[in-house]
């Protein structure tokens, strides 16, 4: 769907998240959501000076359309709408499904910062859904008080139950935010449930062994004694391998796309050992 076929509300909460990251100063927020958007701009700006930007309440911005469609879920074949998708299913509960790759935000400026869970709730809100499911784990650490967490927080099950207090007529939930991945994955591979879309360059169950969610998904499986069946390619890992080393060095504060603490947990919790030379296939 073209950015522009969005519902007005959903364009001007996007509008609005973008001018939160690039540092607007005023930031005109439609009256009644001010407790919502304060907690956004004081989590994605921490940091900053309070009098650094002002929320100015204003009338006239339209509401979200009354509900009329029941349940959706974002879908994507990956280890966290598959869980969402088969638990739903047992709850008796039957979503419609979204993907990004349908509609363009995905990829335009609104796609550049933060991420997507924001542009999913706004976007399925606008469309109607009384109940919106998104895939987010267990991560506690992306709740840690600095700059650099603070921005990733939209993946995190806080965001869901923030967005819900703000649209409470169309509640974003999650199904799996009581889980670490490795417990998801678990869960699957226990009942047989292929996993599709957990790889960078194939969305029918193959593994490339060479992207960063094939990285991931091999070591959260390792950590538990599984097998996924991808053989990792020595040459892309070491690449990822060393940004978490040099997370590591750095004490843990050079976090890529701050990911990298969840292989800390995994190796203090589990004892998870990394080794490429056994791990990887040349």
């Amino acid at each position: 769907m073209p950015t522009a076929q969005l519902h007005e509300r959903t364009r001007y909460d996007l509008r609005l998240r973008r001018q939160v990251f690039d540092g607007t100063p005023v930031l005109h927020v439609p009256r009644g959501s001010e407790e919502f958007w304060t907690w956004y701009a004081r989590t994605m700006r921490f940091g900053d000076a309070p009098d650094s930007y002002e929320l100015v309440p204003v009338d006239g911005v339209p509401p979200y359309p009354e509900p009329e469609r029941p349940a959706v879920l974002w879908y994507s074949g990956g280890v966290e709408s598959t869980y969402s998708l088969h638990v739903l299913r047992e709850r008796g509960v039957e979503p419609d499904l979204l993907h990004i790759e349908d509609f363009d935000v995905f990829e335009g400026p609104d796609r550049k910062v933060g991420q997507i869970h924001f542009l999913c709730a706004a976007i399925a809100s606008g469309l109607g859904y009384r109940e919106v499911y998104l895939g987010m784990e267990r991560d506690d650490f992306l709740l840690t008080p600095t700059k650099k967490a603070q921005r990733y927080t939209e993946r995190h099950p806080v965001f869901a139950q923030w967005w819900s207090s703000y649209q409470p007529s169309h509640m974003t939930r999650t199904v799996c935010g009581h889980l670490e991945k490795e417990e998801i994955i678990r869960w699957l591979v226990e009942r047989k449930i292929p996993i599709t879309g957990t790889c960078d360059h194939y969305d029918d169950g193959t593994w490339c062994g060479k992207c960063y969610k094939c990285f991931e998904a091999f070591y959260f499986a390792k950590a538990v004694g599984l097998d996924l069946g991808i053989r990792p390619v020595r040459a892309s890992f070491e690449e990822y391998y060393s940004e978490y080393q040099r997370y590591l060095d750095s004490r843990f504060t050079d976090n890529f796309n701050n990911s990298y603490h969840r292989f800390s947990r995994l190796q203090m919790q589990y004892g998870m050992p990394i080794d490429l030379d056994r791990d990887c296939v040349r």
